[in-house]
This record gives structure tokens, sequence and C-alpha cells, in this order.
């Protein structure tokens, strides 16, 4: 496979390095993780500039045009033994960004990892945020913030890979209730303007939540710093985000810095997906591959010319210890690294082919029923119920499916904080397109059925339930 030739490259090219240059001092004064490139020296870091032209915006990298086919990097795309297997195959697919959240001990074995293979980085650079108790009238407090940047934009601001920094992610969130905006912002504006201070090689950004047009004029009044302007916008926001920059009087170019399935938070006014209990109804991988193809082709191609210069899916690899109620929300991946039909969606929107095999599918929520009933049939069974439960799927290639089944509680994470494994001692029967199981003790839960390939691919599907 291409993604195992790759990784024996990248073995091999570090123990070259490490002969070749062993008496080399890493040139970033950084705490490098062991088995990165610490003894390398690495090329010179890349040039990223913006052009306004005739009121049209263009990133460029190393005077090339450059625009960004992004994924948003969770944290299991981090850890030693996945980087190779994430970052070259988003290579494959005709990926070229990733963007971080905080720099930590993983940020530079990322870097090393995503320059091997052609990847460039947005890195994300944590700012505090007053929804979650810090104080931006505590003057001291915001100078150690800025002093602590300062200390990482030094650090790794020479990387090849690094493409542009993100200055904060969400550091909006509950923008109606901050007290002290005009503080956060300005705090914003001073990091940014340390940055150039320190780096007049990458341009800065910072994400924020959707884009009224109220936030818009903050931030231009009191972060002029700011570049390039970036919204995380899901399914159902991204229109009226996309709107309100162009109208909100933003002159410079925006990034949709995440885009996705409709987010858990703006599902109270669907039509039965939330559950007499609170659960909420999750889409199948096939109709969320559908949204990230939608999402591309009818708001993010449309506005490379209204000086959108990118985009970045959320969320390459799974989501990790979320407050989200439900950990398969958002993800591209398995904790295994079978990879769903979104990520056949990404290579079609950023290449115009799909992938050679693509993923099974499971086309609608109605294709999984259990005891006859749907997901948002509030589905209730008793403790020690046998009860049954059956799956539709297809695979475009005839490629031989495989099916499992199980059950986990509302809300439980697994061991790395992922996704469940699921409970042990219900499921009856597995392995087929139809199960039986069980009842547990009261409570809620969830019941998921995961249908793959033989090619790393895979769909799913899930039905909350109710034991009393």
């Amino acid at each position: 496979m291409k993604y195992l030739e790759k990784t024996i490259y990248t073995i091999l090219y570090s123990f070259l390095i490490f002969f070749l240059c062993s008496s080399c001092k890493d040139r970033y004064d950084y705490p490098i993780p062991p088995n990165s490139f610490e003894e390398a020296e690495l090329p010179p870091p890349s040039k990223v500039t913006l052009s306004e032209e005739s009121g049209y915006w263009q990133l460029y990298r190393d005077g090339e045009p450059y625009y960004i086919r992004g994924v948003a990097a969770s944290a299991p795309t981090y850890q030693s033994d996945w980087l190779d297997y994430y970052y070259g195959m988003l290579a494959d697919y005709g990926g070229n960004t990733i963007r971080t959240y905080a720099v930590d001990e993983t940020t530079r074995k990322v870097l090393d990892a995503a320059y091997v293979h052609g990847v460039a980085v947005c890195v994300g650079l944590w700012v505090n945020k007053e929804s979650q108790g810090f104080d931006y009238t505590n003057v001291t407090a915001v100078q150690q913030q800025l002093y602590n940047l300062r200390q990482q934009v030094r650090q790794l601001k020479d990387h090849p890979a690094l493409l542009m920094w993100i200055v904060g992610n969400e550091p909006d969130a509950q923008y109606e209730s901050l007290n002290h905006k005009e503080q956060m912002w300005k705090a914003v504006n001073d990091i940014c303007a340390m940055i150039k201070e320190e780096d007049g090689l990458h341009p800065t950004t910072t994400a924020i939540i959707n884009a009224s047009q109220e936030k818009l004029g903050h931030i231009m009044q009191w972060a002029p710093n700011i570049d390039i302007l970036s919204s995380n916008a899901k399914e159902n926001n991204i229109a009226p985000a996309i709107a309100n920059i162009k109208a909100g009087g933003w002159t410079k170019p925006f990034i949709l810095s995440e885009y996705g399935p409709r987010s858990i938070v703006s599902l109270n006014n669907v039509p039965g997906r939330v559950l007499e209990w609170g659960a909420l109804v999750e889409q199948t991988s096939s109709e969320k591959e559908e949204d990230y193809r939608k999402i591309y082709q009818d708001y993010i191609a449309p506005n490379k010319e209204n000086n959108c210069i990118g985009s970045f899916a959320f969320l390459w690899g799974y989501l990790t210890r979320a407050q989200d109620q439900v950990m398969t929300w958002y993800g591209l991946h398995t904790p295994d690294g079978h990879t769903f039909g979104g990520v056949d969606a990404l290579q079609y929107c950023w290449t115009g082919q799909y992938p050679s095999n693509r993923a099974p599918v499971i086309a609608s929520r109605a294709d999984m029923l259990l005891n006859g009933k749907r997901a948002e049939d509030n589905i209730k069974i008793a403790p020690g119920s046998n009860n049954q439960a059956k799956v539709t799927a297809s695979d475009p290639d005839g490629d031989p499916l495989e099916y499992e089944w199980l059950i986990s509680e509302e809300g439980a994470q697994g061991p790395d904080g992922g996704p469940h494994p699921g409970i042990s001692g219900l499921i009856q029967t597995n392995g087929n397109s139809e199960v039986t199981f069980t009842a547990p003790s009261p409570g809620a839960y969830r019941l998921y059925v995961y249908v793959k390939d033989n090619n790393n691919k895979v769909a799913n599907a899930v039905i909350p339930f109710l034991v009393e």
C-alpha cells in the first residue's frame, strides 16, 4: 500500500538524517518528542503572502497560488503511530492542508510528518475564552498569555510546513453574554501584532463561530491586525455566515475553517431529531457524506472568486473527550482507521474524481430499524427483553461486507476519550445485517452498526433507545 511505502520512506529518512546530522543543534529550541526529526536541518520556511488584485484576494505560497483543500485534524491524528497514515492519506485523496488547535508536545511531530507528505499546517494558537472564565480585564493574565504565545511562535515560525497562524478557536463563544468583547478582541489584535513582529512570513487569522455582522464590526474595529477571517460554520449556518461576511463590510479574504453536518446545538428546531428523553438522532455516514459534498459544491467552490481562499472539513480522525453528547457525530474515520464515505466526497470535491474504491452505503436513517421502528420513533424497551435490529447496506464496488453491532450508554467515551467500543455480553448474534440483543439495565443507550468492506472503508448508522 502507498501509505506503507511512505511510512518506510519516513523511517529510512529519519535514520539517514540521524547519521548525517548527528551533531546538528535543533534550531527551534523546542522540547522535541523522541523519534522526531530533531537532528534534521530542514529547508527554509515558506513565504506566504496575500495579494489583492481588482478586489480579488489570492493566497500565495513561495510565489505560487495556493488554495486550501484542508481538514481539521483531531487529536488521534497527532499520535506517533498514526501520523504517516492520516497525513499520507490526506495527500493521496487530494488534500493539502491541516489545521490544529493548540501548541503542545505533539505539534513539532505533526509539522514534521506533514512536511514529509507535502501537507501544509495552519498552526492553532490557543487563546483563552471569557466564556470559560478567563478575565480579559486582568492585565497580568493577558500579558502572560501574550508572552506564552510569543514563545510558541518563536519555536515554530521557521518550520517549512507552516502556512499560517490561527489565533484562537472560537474565542467568541457565547458572544451575546460576554462582558468584555472589546478587551478580548484587542488582546487577539495584540497577538496578531506580535506575530507580525516575530514572523514576517506567515499571515494571521482567527476562527470564530459563524459570522454575525455585529461580530464582524467588532473585529474590524478592535482587531485590524487579523489578515484573514475564519468561520466555523456547520451545514445550516454556512449560508448565513457567508452572506454576513459579504454584507458586513469585510474586505479581506476569508476561510471556512470548519464545515460539516448540522451541529448538535442547532437541532432543537428540527422535527424528530431530538427524542423525548433528550437523545439526538444522528445521520448515517452516507447522509453525512452527502452533506460534505453539497456544502463544498454549493458554498465553498462558488465563493472561490469571492475571496474564499479555502476551507477545512471537520473532522479528520475522530472526536475525543468532547463535551458533545454524541461522540460519533463528527469524524471521518473510526478509531481503527477505517474511512467513512465523507472522505470519498472530499476527494471528489478536491479533484473532480471519486477514489477507485468507495465506502459502503447506508443511504438513510430509514435503512436501520430496531424492532421495526426508525430512530425518530422514540424507541423504548424493557430491561432484559430480547430485541431485533436490521440494516440495509450496499457497496458501490460489490465488495463483500462485514457487519459489526455494538451498544453503548448515551454519552459514553472509550479509553482514549473517543467513541465507546461497546458493552460486552448484550449482542446475541453479530456479523450479519440482522442482530438480536438483550436489553441492558434502565437508562439511555445507542445501538450502532458498522458495515465494513475489505478495502478499509466503512459505513455506519445508529439508533438511540431508552430502557425503562
